[in-house]
């Protein structure tokens, strides 16, 4: 485990750098076909790319909650608008990948599963949730009695508000995240995972006619990754 926590660590640090720079390209899909060296995904427009696998990390992608986010977790999230920014996923990191991808920066429009699946233009943050603040300063204040009508929320406590700081030079953002916000997490994993039908997404690198994976994020048991 700790010899796969220092490759893991290893391969990440360029891929942590490129990605928060944009010099990276995201493929999303379904497998078409593996063969061990590469796999071949037919992509959401229609197309086909064949990724190599020489240097790839290969994980699954499996449903988590709002729970498990907690202080010091490492985590993604692609989010929507601004003050506040509202998560459109939020992705769990295993602690041998802390530090993928971190910062905030552009991201590629994807689905918003919180309002009606549409495509929506993003952002991605990437780092650590800090502690929710208690004991907030006392404030001038109303009262209204009354009765609750039907809203949006949950049983589980709806929707939460959470900080996100990434980089040295302390970058923090407060991000609200939605009850029906899809949370997964990833799971180390091997090439056994990419299998035909299965639901991908990938960080890769483009150079001249060949496509290097640096990430390969496989759906577990049909879930669609939402990054």
């Amino acid at each position: 485990m700790k010899l796969y926590a220092q490759l893991t660590a290893a391969a990440l640090i360029t891929l942590a750098g490129a990605t928060a720079a944009s010099a990276l390209e995201r493929v999303r899909g379904t497998i078409d076909k593996a063969d061990g060296s590469t796999v071949t995904v037919k992509t959401e427009s229609g197309g086909s790319e064949t990724i190599d696998l020489g240097s790839a990390k290969v994980v699954s992608v499996v449903p988590s909650n709002l729970d498990a986010i907690k202080e010091g977790v490492f985590i993604g999230t692609a989010t929507k608008g601004e003050n506040p920014m509202t998560a459109l996923e939020v992705v769990l990191f295993p602690e041998a990948m802390r530090g993928t991808g971190e910062g905030h920066y552009a991201w590629d429009a994807i689905t918003d599963h919180t309002a009606g699946g549409s495509k929506v233009k993003s952002a991605m943050t990437n780092g650590t949730v800090k502690a929710e603040t208690s004991g907030a300063p006392k404030v001038k204040s109303a009262m209204t009695n009354g009765t609750v009508q039907a809203g949006k929320g949950s049983a589980e406590g709806g929707a939460r508000t959470l900080t996100v700081s990434y980089g040295k030079d302390g970058g923090a953002k407060t991000i609200v995240v939605p009850s029906d916000a899809p949370i997964v997490a990833f799971e180390p994993a091997g090439k056994q995972v990419l299998v035909p039908g299965a639901k991908v997404f990938a960080v890769v690198a483009k150079d001249g006619g060949k496509t290097d994976g640096k990430l390969v994020a496989v759906g577990r048991n049909g879930l669609t990754p939402p990054m």
